[in-house]
C-alpha cells in the first residue's frame, strides 16, 4: 500500500519529482526513504537517482516533438485515406484476428472509450477486455501464444506511465498503440503504432476526439469483416 502512494504521487508529478531528492520525496508521501527505494527497485531502476534520469530523459524526448494543430477537417480526411492509415489499420486487423487473447489499455479520458470499444468488439464476437487501471496485473504471456494489447491515448506523454510499455514488452506481448499526438521513440518500442490523425484536431478551443473514435470503429470494422 505505501509503495503503491509512492507510485500514484510519481505520476501525478512528475515533473516535480526532478526537483526533489529521496528524502523530501519520502517526506512529501508521508512514508519511508526505504519505501521510496523499494518502490524504484519494483520499477526495474537502481535507485532514485536513475528514475529521475529516466523521467528527464522522457520529457527531453518529448521536447523534441512536433505536436501541432488541425483546425479543419479537411486535414483529417486527407489523412485518413492515406495508404499508411489504412495499410496500418490492417496490419493491426490481421494482429488482432491472430491473437489468442486481446485487451485494450485506456487511462484518463480515453477509460470511456476503452470501455465502449472493448464491448462493442465483444457484440461482434472477438473477446477484448478493457483495462483502465495502471495497477491491473499484467501476466507473462506463455510460449507458443500471441497475445495482443491495444493502448489507445491522446496526450500519452501526460498520462500514462513512461514505463507502461516496457511493462508489457517485457511480458512478451504484441503491443498496438493508437494515438492523437506523436510519440517519438516510444514508437519503437510497439509493433505497431497508428497516428488517428495528422495532428490535434481542435473544435474551437476543445480538443475533438472524433479522430481516435473513427479510429477505433473503423479497426473494429477491419477485424470483424
Amino acid at each position: 500500500m505505501k509503495q503503491k502512494c509512492v507510485y500514484n504521487y510519481v505520476v501525478k508529478n512528475l515533473k516535480h519529482i526532478l526537483n526533489l531528492s529521496v528524502r523530501e520525496l519520502a517526506d512529501e508521501v508521508h512514508v519511508s526513504t526505504a519505501t521510496v527505494m523499494r518502490f524504484c527497485k519494483k520499477m526495474g531502476y537502481s535507485g532514485f537517482s536513475e528514475l529521475k534520469y529516466k523521467i528527464k530523459e522522457f520529457y527531453e524526448q518529448q521536447d523534441q516533438e512536433d505536436n501541432y494543430e488541425i483546425n479543419d477537417i479537411e486535414g483529417f480526411v486527407e489523412h485518413i485515406k492515406s495508404n499508411d492509415y489504412l495499410d496500418k489499420l490492417k496490419k493491426a486487423a490481421d494482429l488482432i484476428k491472430g491473437a489468442d487473447s486481446f485487451q485494450m489499455l485506456g487511462l484518463g479520458v480515453c477509460r470511456d472509450i476503452a470501455k465502449y470499444t472493448a464491448r462493442r468488439f465483444c457484440r461482434a464476437g472477438v473477446y477484448c477486455y478493457g483495462i483502465d487501471d495502471v495497477n491491473y496485473p499484467i501476466l507473462e504471456v506463455p510460449e507458443g501464444t500471441h497475445s495482443v494489447i491495444l493502448i489507445i491515448y491522446n496526450d500519452f506523454y501526460q498520462k500514462v506511465r513512461f514505463d507502461q510499455i516496457n511493462r508489457y514488452k517485457s511480458k512478451n506481448y504484441t503491443i498496438i498503440m493508437i494515438s492523437l499526438a506523436h510519440v517519438g521513440k516510444f514508437s519503437q518500442l510497439c509493433d505497431l503504432t497508428i497516428y488517428a490523425s495528422n495532428g490535434i484536431m481542435k473544435v474551437g478551443q476543445v480538443e475533438s476526439g472524433v479522430p481516435m473514435l473513427y479510429t477505433l470503429e473503423k479497426l473494429t470494422d477491419e477485424v470483424i469483416k
